[in-house]
């Protein structure tokens, strides 16, 4: 069945598959929230999002974890790629964070007037966001699948 190693390496994507089917959703919330009239419809994509983070987070959690054992185990800190990778994902993490403020704001807004709620949406940045990790997951698989430094 393999080794330790090879376990691991199988739940660290089992984690980024969990994490991008949950974050996934939240996105695609976003976009389908972007240009639409608020009302009963787009509160609850908006809770849908919300919950979607219940699967997001663990598999992030997971594939975390697992990348860092797979580190030591490997004895990858030494090369240069592991830590371009882990500055690339502190980079997403702050980036995405700062684009997503406006829509947690949308979320805070979803019990107010539709008028507050579709200002709020109005300042998200789907798009951008989605580009962003795109951009931002290709160079992490990058770096993991060809280890170039």
């Amino acid at each position: 069945m393999g080794s330790l190693y090879v376990w691991l390496k199988f739940l660290h994507l089992t984690g980024l598959v969990v994490f991008l089917f949950g974050h996934g959703i939240a996105g695609g919330a976003s976009l389908a929230l972007r240009n639409r009239p608020t009302g009963d419809v787009s509160r609850a994509l908006l809770e849908l999002s919300i919950w979607s983070y219940r699967i997001a987070y663990p598999g992030l959690g997971l594939l975390i974890l697992t990348g860092v054992w797979m580190g030591f185990l490997g004895t990858w800190w030494g090369r240069g790629w592991i830590w371009v990778s882990i500055a690339i994902l502190v980079i997403l993490f702050g980036l995405m964070t700062y684009l997503s403020l406006p829509y947690h704001r949308s979320r805070d807004a979803a019990k107010e007037a539709d008028s507050v709620l579709a200002e709020r949406l109005g300042r998200t940045r789907p798009e951008l966001a989605g580009v962003i990790g795109a951009v931002g997951i290709v160079a992490l698989l990058f770096l993991m699948v060809f280890k170039p430094f």
